[in-house]
């Protein structure tokens, strides 16, 4: 019944769109279309009216990025996507569509992030030198492999052309800022420039940041212990010798000090989870060339190199990656008949190294190889030009083979197809109705397969009962959680108003769980459950013609889920939640106010009988710009300081003034 009434407000608006759309068939779009970006769910230039999927885009000039430190500032209001942790960066994990930490691929300048080790996270990165993040929401493992069955986020650094003032050839920035729920203050300076010469124009971004916090203040006004520095760096480069061609280079270095729990995602330190000194590095490097002779072809290719570093005492882990890619589309016209191409390979070598007392991190190696083409068909006549709609076909399909092993453990080879198929009808300029079919997988970590070293102590519960010390027990025959999706969807544009809206329903295998024998002293990676998630994502934006300078948008999300063979709740669950928010800009845009607003209804925490309260929470934010060379954003979180909770019953963020003032030069 919950279901059906969830269901309800979309089935509604689906159908007064097909009517009012059947009433002005012969209008076109009053809203001028949006620029062609690449889109991580389809991995190709493409308007957003002709993208059939639900993807919030996050940039510099947004509130949120523009004053963010942590991923959770950037993130933390995106309806149906929680960050979960107590706000430490090292705690930071991701839910999306019902799917945990490992069913949502996070990927940086195109290389994934995922390392994975008890309960840190994997978001090592400093907001300040990201331009772009985009969300993309659904199975698309066709496209991204392993990981991509709840969505792919992507974050995208900042290049020097980001930066440059037009016609300038070089320049500087300062930024300075900070947040007071955790006594932040941070700085970063930049200095970036391009250059023609002989043989092409070149550029380049050298970008250096720092950071300094204390105890984090969470809703309620209770506090997350920590005392952490950050130190970050961007270096980034590129040579563009003919119009074609751009050869580029990247490196960026995360550099964490922490004292925080053993357990960041944790609110308080105690006798099982006691303070410790945790030093967290990443880098990420990669080579590469970009070709494209013309706005219809492009392909890039780039040798990458990552490594992610957590150095506690007595215990260090260290992963390391190597891999080569090749990306591209193609498009092209057949008479009546208009193509796009997506396809891609890559080759990866993973390397997990423990030392010390590392618990839960083995020694343990793993190959990919995959493969992926991706065909986009166009054809067809609107119905007010006589035809019987405008149609677009969509077909790929993905092939991955991972290759694991593990020291004294037997070896674990899969490999998996991912297809997908898409179909979308444009009855007018204005609307498209779209449906389709993907298949999507997770791989097992490392951690999962070979994990044989002490879990934790055995304990002693009376004088008669005593429990012996438990042992991570290898499964190196654990299959990949697998599932199928399919997806309807609704994008509409007309007049003042847009609206993207989409209902899903996956039936997911294979779910890989802990289970843990207290008598037997054990704990092994199993493969247990048949899982079915089901919810819808909708938005909605409205820009008036009569007042331009302000706009308005909405955002709604539901996630259920259920285990199908016991009907007991599963999965990373999301209650009803609601956003909105607008934005008015005045004196020809040189200063932006806002709001921005999220609700959530109660909800029963998943695994527990206790109930979380629905909520409330309100931001406002100020963009000013003082001079051609200064800027300053200003962003109040939670404005009631309003006590609420995720789903997994962590404590949301309290109220934060957070504070960004930019000088360039």
């Amino acid at each position: 019944m919950k279901r059906l009434f969830a269901l309800r407000p979309l089935c509604l608006a689906l159908a007064s769109l097909v009517a009012s759309s059947a009433m002005a068939a012969s209008a076109t779009r009053d809203d001028a279309a949006l620029d062609p970006v690449t889109v991580s769910g389809t991995r190709t230039p493409l308007d957003l009216s002709r993208a059939p999927l639900i993807i919030d885009i996050i940039d510099r000039n947004d509130a949120e990025l523009a004053t963010a430190s942590r991923v959770e500032d950037i993130l933390g209001r995106q309806p149906g996507l929680h960050v979960a942790g107590q706000g430490r960066r090292n705690g930071q994990t991701l839910s999306l569509r019902g799917f945990g930490r490992n069913g949502v691929l996070v990927r940086l300048d195109g290389v994934r992030q995922d390392i994975t080790t008890g309960h840190l996270g994997n978001f090592f990165l400093d907001p300040a030198l990201i331009q772009e993040v985009q969300i993309a929401r659904g199975a698309l493992s066709s496209l991204y492999g392993s990981n991509a069955m709840g969505g792919v986020v992507s974050f995208t650094s900042v290049d020097a052309k980001d930066l440059l003032a037009p016609g300038e050839q070089s320049g500087a920035r300062l930024s300075v800022g900070g947040a007071t729920a955790n006594d932040e203050w941070r700085t970063n300076v930049s200095a970036f420039g391009r250059r023609d010469t002989l043989r092409g124009e070149v550029d380049g971004l050298v970008s250096l940041g720092r950071s300094e916090s204390g105890d984090i203040r969470r809703a309620g006004g209770d506090e997350a212990e920590e005392d952490a520095s950050l130190n970050s760096l961007l270096l980034k480069g590129g040579w563009e010798p003919s119009d074609d061609q751009r050869f580029f280079v990247s490196w960026q270095h995360y550099a964490e000090r922490a004292t925080q729990p053993a357990n960041p995602q944790q609110l308080t330190s105690g006798a099982s989870n006691a303070l410790r000194d945790r030093d967290v590095t990443s880098n990420n490097v990669q080579l590469g060339h970009r070709w494209q002779p013309g706005a219809a072809t492009e392909l890039t290719t780039r040798l990458t190199f990552s490594q992610q570093e957590i150095d506690e005492p007595q215990a260090n882990r260290t992963l390391d990656r190597v891999g080569l890619q090749s990306d591209g589309y193609h498009s092209m016209q057949h008479g009546w008949l208009s193509q796009t191409l997506a396809f891609g390979a890559e080759i990866e070598q993973a390397r997990q190294r423990p030392d010390g007392e590392a618990n839960g991190f083995p020694r343990a190696d793993i190959d990919t190889q995959a493969a992926y083409l991706d065909t986009t068909l166009s054809a067809g006549r609107y119905l007010a030009e006589g035809g019987a709609g405008a149609f677009d076909v969509g077909l790929g399909a993905r092939y991955d083979r991972y290759d694991a092993s593990g020291v004294q453990d037997a070896d674990s080879t899969h490999d998996r197809v991912s297809p997908r198929v898409r179909l979308a009808w444009l009855p007018n300029e204005g609307l498209m109705l779209f449906s389709g079919y993907a298949e999507a997988f997770r791989a097992p970590t490392l951690s999962e397969l070979y994990a044989n070293e002490r879990h934790f102590a055995g304990f002693c519960a009376g004088p008669f009962f005593c429990t012996p010390d438990n042992y991570w027990v290898p499964n190196p025959h654990l299959s990949p959680e697998t599932s199928n999706t399919w997806e309807s969807g609704v994008v509409w544009h007309q007049g003042d108003w847009q609206m993207r809206a989409s209902y899903f329903d996956t039936r997911a295998d294979d779910f890989i769980d802990t289970e843990v024998d207290i008598t037997a002293g054990t704990t092994q990676a199993v493969n247990v459950s048949r899982a079915q998630l089901w919810g819808y994502d909708a938005r909605v934006t409205w820009q008036p013609s009569a007042l331009p300078q302000w706009q308005g948008h909405l955002g709604l999300s539901e996630v259920s889920g259920k285990d199908r063979d016991s009907g007991a709740p599963l999965g990373s669950q999301t209650p009803l939640e609601l956003a909105l928010g607008s934005e008015l800009a005045l004196g020809e845009g040189k200063v932006r106010i806002g709001w921005q607003s999220r609700f959530a209804q109660d909800f029963d925490k998943q695994g527990d009988e206790g109930h979380l309260p629905g909520y409330g929470l309100h931001d406002i934010h100020l963009a000013w710009a003082l001079a051609p060379s200064l800027d300053t954003t200003l962003r109040l979180a939670n404005v009631g300081d309003k006590l609420w909770y995720r789903p997994d019953g962590s404590l949301g963020d309290g109220r934060s003034l957070l504070a960004t003032l930019n000088w360039q030069w």
